[in-house]
């Protein structure tokens, strides 16, 4: 099942509503996570943010504690999630320092060092966009999964694990390679495959969701990117800070199982686009 996606337009108000919550946040140095990470310290949010390189973590920590002045409650941990053995470490080091995971939102991906047909791109290329964000994906909902169910029980939701997939709809207006395309058609199918898993096996106190943030103005998104298609992607990207204003206060509050939380809906999406090209062609 799937709710209405949030409006952009609105503010993010509700983001400190309810109890401090324990959140774990991977590939947070920077873009959308490091946004998101901001959010949620703002909300009074205990916070463990992962990500790869240990500089660009140590310059977002100090970012992040010198903005929020919120330093005893951000944690952070070096770890490349397409390592096998890296979830389980990230897992531990969450359970140390938050004591509960409530939220626990795999962000980090990439889109692969370039944007070309799969003919012209390397064996390690392919290899490493599939293993960040499928592999990865699969092995840090594993380890979350472990830690949340030896957390107190209950008979709803209340511990909940959130995924960035793709839409049918978003892989094929997408411009980047396919090995970034298929692995997040892959997620998506990994949030459904394991929520029934879930069901089946009677879990009721966790909820897993998908994350669907659209087109976000990142480093992610602008690599190898042809000079050609960015005037339509500066009019259609949004700033990651907007974009997290929209989706935090909804990962905080979400409820039940099988959501599908989006900054806007992929027809908007559709239509946005199909009116910023002839605005383009008149120099609009």
């Amino acid at each position: 099942m799937s709710e209405p996606s949030a409006s952009p337009h609105n503010h993010p108000a509700s983001a400190a509503a309810g109890p401090p919550l324990g959140v774990v946040l991977t590939g947070g140095s920077r873009g959308l996570g490091l946004a998101m990470a901001q959010r949620f310290l703002a909300a009074g949010d205990t916070v463990v943010v992962c990500a790869r390189d240990p500089a660009r973590l140590d310059a977002a920590r100090t970012e992040l504690a010198a903005a929020m002045g919120a330093g005893e409650r951000l944690h952070v941990l070096a770890a490349d999630v397409a390592d096998p053995g890296e979830a389980e470490r990230l897992a531990d080091f969450a359970v140390e320092r938050l004591g509960t995971i409530h939220r626990w939102v795999n962000n980090a991906g990439t889109a692969g060092r370039f944007k070309r047909p799969l003919t012209g791109l390397d064996t390690a290329d392919i290899a490493g966009t599939c293993a960040t964000n499928l592999t990865g994906s699969m092995q840090l909902c594993a380890a979350a999964l472990r830690r949340m169910q030896a957390q107190p029980a209950a008979q709803q939701p209340c511990y909940h694990l959130f995924n960035f997939g793709f839409s049918g709809l978003g892989a094929r207006f997408s411009r980047t390679s396919i090995p970034h395309r298929v692995s997040k058609l892959a997620v998506a199918e990994l949030s459904r495959q394991l929520r029934r898993e879930l069901q089946a096996a009677g879990e009721r106190g966790v909820g897993v969701h998908e994350l669907r943030p659209g087109l976000v103005r990142t480093e992610l998104l602008l690599a190898d990117l042809p000079e050609s298609a960015r005037p339509i992607i500066d009019r259609l990207a949004e700033p990651p800070e907007r974009v997290a204003d929209v989706l935090v206060p909804r990962i905080r509050g979400v409820t039940g199982t099988g959501r599908t939380l989006q900054y806007r809906s992929p027809l908007v999406t559709l239509l946005r686009a199909l009116t910023a090209v002839p605005a383009l062609r008149r120099g609009g």
